[in-house]
């Protein structure tokens, strides 16, 4: 079967994903760029993404570089990040995608915490201030311990400053609490306070799930230089 045949094979897969992310929240635009090939658009106003399947770079001809070129070209004046999704291709496939001007991998098997935090990274607008550290989406249990009582969660991203706690009744703003995150065989304590509330009941934040942000106080040096290091492998494996 011949390459200009060939894309159409994505689209059912492309619609489904489409249905995945629209239920998340997201606000998706169906596209068919170069020679038939299913693509998604997010487009959130500040930041544009479009996700395409990363199978092109599997296939003969420049299916994959006309593609790219025609997203871009769209709307030229706006930046586009660019994501592949689908079964991982091998080293020679990614740095095709690379050289294509693609930038981060939604590779299946993803769950919907790394989809989400992907999709939220394609669409950081270039005028968003620079963070204090770089953060990735690390899934762990997480102790909290505030007025004498104990609660457990889940870590939904996390960088050497702080992280993203799930909660569907997150503690409120100011709240000062103490917390206990694994990180290897580390299992330290620090003492951190809540920055930002999303509850369940009322999400002032839709593109992020039920939770709050903490930032650490206090925190060990060490435990520190773990963490980024995690996230600096985590961040590695989610690129293309």
């Amino acid at each position: 079967m011949n390459a200009v045949v060939r894309p159409a094979l994505f689209a059912a897969d492309f619609r489904r994903l489409g249905m995945r992310l629209e239920s998340m929240g997201y606000p998706i635009a169906h596209a068919e760029a170069s020679r038939g090939t299913p693509a998604l658009f997010v487009d959130r106003g500040a930041g544009r993404a479009a996700i395409l399947p990363a199978g092109l770079a599997e296939l003969p001809g420049s299916v994959l570089e006309d593609t790219a070129k025609a997203l871009a070209g769209l709307a030229p004046s706006r930046k586009l990040t660019l994501l592949a999704w689908g079964p991982a291709p091998g080293p020679s496939a990614r740095q095709r995608l690379r050289e294509a001007g693609v930038e981060l991998a939604l590779f299946e098997p993803i769950d919907t915490a790394v989809l989400r935090f992907q999709v939220n990274r394609a669409l950081t607008p270039p005028s968003a201030a620079r963070r204090r550290a770089l953060r990735a989406p690390i899934e762990a249990p997480v102790e909290l311990r505030f007025r004498l009582r104990t609660r457990s969660a889940r870590v939904y991203s996390m960088s050497a400053s702080g992280a993203y706690i799930l909660e569907d009744e997150p503690l409120r703003a100011g709240r000062k609490l103490t917390l206990e995150v694994p990180v290897g065989r580390l299992h330290p304590r620090t003492r951190a306070r809540v920055v930002l509330a999303n509850p369940a009941a009322d999400r002032a934040h839709p593109d992020l799930p039920p939770g709050m942000a903490v930032a650490f106080e206090e925190i060990d040096h060490a435990y520190a230089a773990v963490i980024q290091r995690l996230v600096e492998e985590r961040l590695a494996a989610l690129a293309v």
